[in-house]
């Protein structure tokens, strides 16, 4: 008897521990806030191998950026690829590493990985479609590889329910394609069977390679009628006047070449809007292709930028933890642009919101301006605030917030 009441006790552990750990912990302002200090990054593990397009084998590497110090034993995931036309780049392109390094403080495992390059000649439709796949394969043995982990030795603390995939530029194109972009839709003169079928040989076979939502950073995808309803969301960004990926409908060129038409962000936003998917657009009013690339003040003004809207559209995703583990905020505040000029978005976590009441000042403490938001999307015009530094406090309740705002 007393055997069976130990493994009955035993069991009920489990179940409770199993239970415990089927939400994702959004307390002490995790995955909203830069609450680390520091990022532990391990380099250079290999997450498979596979065919180049030149037929030799390439063993496959990523980079995992963890928060130095972190407990938390199930977080979610940010797989992120970089862009290069899928000629060029590498896992450790700095603006890949600066997404990496600013979610990790947030709590986010992230990971950089590389994945098999080139196009062969003569660059053409066909052996772009088969680069892009070529790539989708690689993206989703990553995944696999995480989850594999997650069942079996647990290295990384990830929660498998919690998988999203994006990246910059062609990394982006490589997100989108994996999630939207299935076997029947393939162009039959990129031969799939014979390239491994939509999921590779890549590695890490037997499990899942899906994903939870994409983050499209000046991506496009080959054709908008691939989203359906009930697909997953997706988040956009993506520079009006960008002369490498269309921000529309256009021939994308490679190296000088022509090569097919593809649907940017805009196109994407009608198509998904028209099927009920959700998916949050930025547009960055005549920029170029990744603005938010590299370490200038307007870069970092960019990336600031990204940074706060990629977030916004992440944390609703993590939910209310279960009754007796509250929220440290129950009004959380993003704002964007951030350095801004003309017009100011107030965002805020959809969990729990009530009404706030804001108040602007300048550094000496007097009030610019002042008006309540009463609900969670708010677009500031801006017609007072002239070039500086400002204080935005948002009270709620007997809760304040305070965000410094910086206006060019």
């Amino acid at each position: 008897m007393k055997k069976i009441i130990t493994l009955l006790f035993l069991l009920l552990t489990v179940t409770l521990y199993v239970k415990a750990q089927t939400y994702i912990d959004t307390t002490g302002g995790r995955y909203w806030n830069e609450i680390f200090s520091n990022v532990t990054v391990t380099s250079n593990i290999t997450y498979g191998q596979n065919t180049t397009v030149s037929g030799t084998n390439q063993v496959l590497k990523l980079d995992v950026y963890q928060p130095t110090g972190d407990t938390v034993m199930m977080r979610p995931l940010l797989v992120l690829a970089h862009g290069g036309s899928f000629i060029g780049g590498s896992k450790t392109d700095q603006d890949v590493v600066s997404l990496c390094n600013h979610f990790a403080k947030m709590g986010y495992v992230c990971t950089s990985l590389d994945y098999r390059l080139g196009m062969g000649f003569p660059i053409d439709s066909i052996h772009a479609a088969k680069a892009v796949l070529r790539a989708v394969q690689d993206m989703k043995a990553a995944v696999r590889f995480f989850r594999q982990d997650a069942a079996t030795v647990n290295t990384y603390h990830i929660h498998p329910d919690y998988v999203f995939a994006g990246g910059s530029s062609a990394g982006a194109f490589t997100a989108l394609h994996m999630a939207y972009m299935d076997s029947a839709e393939v162009p039959a003169y990129v031969g799939l069977a014979g390239m491994g079928g939509i999921e590779g040989n890549s590695g890490n076979p037997g499990y899942a390679s899906n994903v939870k939502a994409v983050i499209n950073l000046c991506g496009a995808l080959g054709d908008s009628s691939w989203l359906n309803t009930g697909d997953i969301p997706f988040v956009s960004m993506h520079g009006t006047n960008d002369g490498t990926v269309p921000y529309g409908s256009a021939i994308i060129v490679v190296l000088f070449q022509p090569i097919l038409e593809v649907d940017g962000s805009s196109s994407l936003k009608i198509r998904a809007d028209n099927i009920g998917v959700n998916n949050p657009f930025y547009s960055w009013p005549g920029a170029d292709h990744v603005p938010y690339a590299g370490t200038s003040a307007t870069a970092l003004a960019y990336m600031d930028t990204t940074l706060n809207f990629v977030k916004a559209f992440l944390r609703p995703f993590f939910g209310i933890p279960p009754t007796g583990i509250a929220e440290n905020e129950s009004n959380v505040l993003n704002i964007y642009p951030n350095p801004a000029t003309d017009e100011i978005n107030f965002s805020f976590s959809k969990n729990n919101f009530e009404p706030v009441k804001v108040l602007i000042s300048d550094v000496t403490g007097k009030t610019i301006d002042a008006f309540n938001i009463n609900s969670s999307q708010f677009k500031y015009k801006n017609k007072s605030l002239k070039p500086g530094v400002y204080f935005v406090k948002i009270t709620s309740g007997k809760k304040e917030t305070i965000k410094k705002l910086v206006i060019q």
